[in-house]
């Protein structure tokens, strides 16, 4: 018997070549690469049963749908180089119900940039199979869990006092089969590296003086699984139940700062942050962002407004360029 390490925990991510049809084999070059703390929970749904007897009665439990809760923390960042793929962070972005549409921008028959943005049709969903291996490595001795028809909701944290961006996942599925040992994907770890938040290009409402301290965009989405009773987990499909696209954001209270303008106007502007270097070089934009709240708070001491609001339309896009220079 050996015991389980938080810290050797191993993530496979693959997306399913056709929507709601499993992946059966799962290889090195599917681990996600995520912060140390993703998780997989089983959740099976559990009908409790209490007849009519002589006294208090306990009758066995129905143990029905095998419903999967996944969480991971990508960072942003490619397989830094020109590879004809975004690297992990676009699977999980279209995982997310984002269509991804890739093109070559610098003539080499090789697609280099990836744009991202949130589609409604269940044609151009993409789902993921996922493995979740607990922490250990030697052979036969870690805990399998196989989810299938996964689906994410997203939110994108652009935090600037650390320099850091991150994809945070929070999605559904169906558990594939029940949980066996087995073996860690034996793998290299990338050296790509992931690019800081310094040195970015930033447009609030296209005014310089809106100085931001963090950014946040939550693509406000409910995941349900729904039933399939035709098949031994009991489930089907992973679905986008509702999608309402939000922002928030900390910037410095400057005195060239008005955001009770735009707030009290009703419009809209553009909160756009580009950062990195070919080929590691993100661009997060929404053109159609609205303030709904504000107030003020303090970062370190120094006095910052606090902004919140909706993406109208649900206009946002991400774009990942790998163009080797």
């Amino acid at each position: 018997m050996s015991r389980q390490v938080e810290e050797l925990i191993q993530v496979l991510l693959k997306n399913q070549a056709t929507f709601g049809t499993v992946e059966g084999s799962l290889v090195a070059a599917d681990v996600a690469e995520v912060e140390a703390g993703a998780t997989i929970s089983i959740d099976p749904r559990v009908k409790d049963v209490s007849l009519v007897g002589a006294g208090f009665t306990q009758n066995k439990s129905i143990i029905g749908p095998r419903e999967c809760g996944i969480t991971m923390n990508y960072p942003f960042r490619t397989e830094g180089a020109e590879t004809g793929s975004s690297g992990q962070i676009g699977k999980a972005l279209k995982s997310c119900g984002m269509l991804e549409t890739a093109t070559d921008e610098d003539t080499d028959t090789t697609d280099d940039r990836f744009i991202y943005t949130p589609t409604s049709k269940q044609s151009e969903y993409t789902d993921s199979t996922i493995w979740g291996h607990s922490g250990n490595l030697d052979a036969s001795e870690s805990m399998i869990y196989k989810v299938q028809n996964a689906m994410f909701n997203g939110k994108i944290v652009l935090d600037f006092d650390n320099a850091y961006a991150s994809l945070q996942l929070d999605g559904k599925g169906l558990l594939t089969s029940v949980p066996a040992l087995g073996t860690q994907a034996t793998v290299t770890p990338s050296t790509a590296p992931t690019p800081a938040l310094i040195d970015a290009t930033i447009n609030i409402f296209g005014d310089s003086d809106y100085i931001p301290v963090s950014i946040e965009f939550d693509f406000g989405q409910d995941i349900v699984v729904t039933l399939d009773p035709t098949v031994a987990p009991g489930l089907g499909i992973a679905l986008i139940a509702k999608r309402k696209m939000t922002w928030n954001a900390k910037f410095y209270h400057d005195s060239g700062v008005n955001p009770y303008t735009p707030l009290f106007a009703g419009t809209t502007g553009t909160i756009s942050t580009a950062w990195g270097t070919l080929p590691n070089l993100f661009t997060v934009t929404t053109t159609k962002a609205q303030i709904t709240n504000l107030s003020h708070s303090d970062q370190d001491g120094i006095t910052t407004y606090d902004a919140s609001g909706i993406l109208v339309d649900n206009d946002f896009a991400v774009q990942i360029d790998t163009e080797e220079t």
